[in-house]
């Protein structure tokens, strides 16, 4: 949690008619994981409900651009700019329409670079193809449109009352083995995003998903093993803390994201995750040809929920986001589609992945939400729940898709968004005043806090002011600020100096008075350094010298000892 420098105000507000809060607020809460649920600050229980989109061309319907019009859009900067007003308006009607989560592709569309081979993907399978192929993923694109594209996108989304789930470039190959490629990618990609201060300064708001879509996943040997999906996940979770983001982490599970037995015996270790599943209409034992067997909606309902926890046991233990759904009925008369691969005919929809009715498979499925209560939801796309072509010319007037029939997910998810809005959704965070902003002005003190022998450097349009903490560890302290004015808890580098007895109050001794003093911060080459001068806690003056590193002032700081004080 962050630690802002600031007088706490009054919170009575808070506590005002519950019809005045019934929404989420601005600026957005933060929540975090607590058990098997997301809570707010205030402990309250929150259930997310949304949409899913991607920055791309092609799916967005080339709404905001074609590499064929005149003139072209492309993936580049300029292309951004479009992508950026297409998905304002977007976000605009999804606020309207009740949604308070988004979840972001960081679609490879902007990551990937046809000049370029990615090293790590030289053992990727040569006959990979389509999202799964990253032989030409680029991290230099994904850190320049993190900040040009992905974070201003998902400010937008903040903007408009949603939480924001970023999802990473493409999805998984079908097989994958502990310690392969596509780990190795996944970490690559993470340790990017969550090097990002912006992404790091939101982490009460913005999430992660770690990836989309595995399938299998062996151990190290390429062997079946029930430890895989840990082994697998947890050195990528360990990557994104090594990089102080705080925020919820989202794990998935195999079979698409439909199997999770696995973590009830080998759990992901964290402090703030909970698991991304997928769910749709043939999945989980239920489909309405099985509603139509049972001839009983409440065997069905029970089935579902019952081989839901199947297969999702940590349903029992943390908050689960469905990061994928959606139905719609056929539509009438009958349009042939396809034959499928045992020569079957495939019948088109009203146009979402899946093929169910809200009376039948859409009832089991709302019975499971209802059950376990802790379950959030994204519908696979945009135009599973909204008109967009109505909306792109009025966003304050969504409207739902295929006309809000009742029998797909649109019209079913415009009620069930419209209640859901009303219960579990975040409280504002107390508020709080700074002591020392008057607009146009400052008043002194800045920090109304013990906080002496400041150093400030700036890095980018970040400054960074430490302090000397002197016998108090963890210590060193650093505040961040962008304005010089308002100050916020950025880190404690300094874990302990020595495990002499003064500083651990053994045998009688103290070390009043001694430990750091007046450390000297500086940044170079993509690295911070703290000078630290220790007055050792003994009878005679004695100085010792101790060098502390980082490329992340909120990540992991190495400490050297030197071999004389400067």
């Amino acid at each position: 949690m962050k630690h802002t420098i600031h007088l706490l105000a009054t919170a009575l507000a808070l506590f005002a008619a519950t019809a005045a809060l019934a929404q989420v607020e601005k600026p957005l809460p933060a929540i975090h994981v607590e058990g098997r649920w997301l809570v707010d600050t205030h402990g309250n229980h929150v259930v997310l409900h949304g949409v899913m989109d991607t920055p791309n061309m092609y799916f967005n319907g080339w709404r905001w651009g074609s590499p064929w019009s005149s003139p072209a859009t492309n993936y580049d900067e300029s292309g951004a700019t479009k992508c950026l007003a297409y998905f304002e308006k977007l976000l605009t009607g999804c606020e309207k329409a009740n949604c308070n989560i988004f979840r972001l592709h960081l679609d490879p569309a902007w990551t990937n670079d046809d000049a370029y081979s990615y090293p790590i993907a030289s053992e990727q399978p040569a006959d990979l193809s389509g999202e799964a192929d990253i032989k030409h993923f680029n991290p230099t694109r994904l850190k320049n449109f993190m900040n040009k594209l992905y974070f201003p996108l998902a400010k937008k989304a903040m903007n408009h009352r949603q939480y924001v789930v970023m999802r990473p470039p493409g999805v998984c190959p079908h097989s994958l083995k502990v310690g392969d490629y596509y780990q190795k990618y996944l970490m690559h990609v993470w340790d990017i995003v969550t090097q990002n201060d912006s992404v790091r300064r939101y982490s009460g708001q913005i999430a992660i998903e770690l990836a989309n879509e595995p399938v299998n996943i062996k151990n190290m040997n390429n062997e079946s093993d029930a430890n895989a999906l840990h082994d697998y996940f947890q050195p990528v979770v360990d990557v994104i803390r090594s990089n102080g983001f705080k925020g919820i982490i989202w794990v998935p599970g195999t079979g698409y994201q439909s199997s999770y037995a696995d973590y009830k015996t080998h759990p992901i270790t964290d402090f703030n995750f909970g698991y991304a599943v997928h769910v749709y209409s043939g999945w989980y034992g239920c489909d309405d040809s099985s509603v139509d067997r049972d001839n009983n909606i409440e065997t069905s309902k029970k089935k579902f929920i019952n081989q839901f926890h199947t297969q999702v046991p940590v349903v029992d233990t943390n908050p689960i986001f469905v990061s994928e759904v959606d139905w719609s009925p056929l539509r009438e008369p009958l349009e042939f589609d396809h034959n499928n691969e045992w020569g079957q005919p495939v019948y088109k929809n009203l146009g979402t992945w899946a093929t169910a009715s809200t009376s039948k498979w859409g009832a089991c499925y709302k019975a499971m939400l209802d059950h376990y209560g802790n379950v959030s939801m994204t519908l696979t796309h945009p135009s599973d729940y909204l008109d967009l072509d109505k909306l792109v010319q009025n966003p304050n007037n969504p409207v739902p898709a295929f006309d809000g029939n009742a029998e797909a997910c649109s019209g079913a998810c415009w009620e069930w968004y419209a209640d859901y809005y009303t219960t579990d959704y975040p409280r504002p965070d107390l508020a709080t005043a700074p002591v020392s902003d008057n607009g146009k002005t400052f008043t002194n003190p800045i920090v109304r806090a013990d906080f002496p022998d400041p150093d400030v450097i700036r890095v980018g349009s970040t400054y960074y002011m430490v302090s000397t903490t002197m016998h108090n560890f963890p210590g060193a302290t650093i505040l961040k600020s962008q304005d010089l004015v308002n100050w916020e808890y950025c880190a404690r580098p300094l874990q302990q100096l020595s495990d002499k007895a003064g500083y651990n109050l053994a045998s009688g001794n103290m070390a009043y008075g001694c430990g750091m003093w007046a450390c000297s911060m500086k940044y170079h080459n993509g690295k911070f350094y703290i000078l630290i001068n220790e007055r050792l806690p003994v009878s005679d003056w004695s100085l010792q010298g101790w060098l502390l590193t980082a490329t992340n002032p909120e990540g992991r700081w190495e400490m050297k000892k030197l071999p004389r004080s400067y």
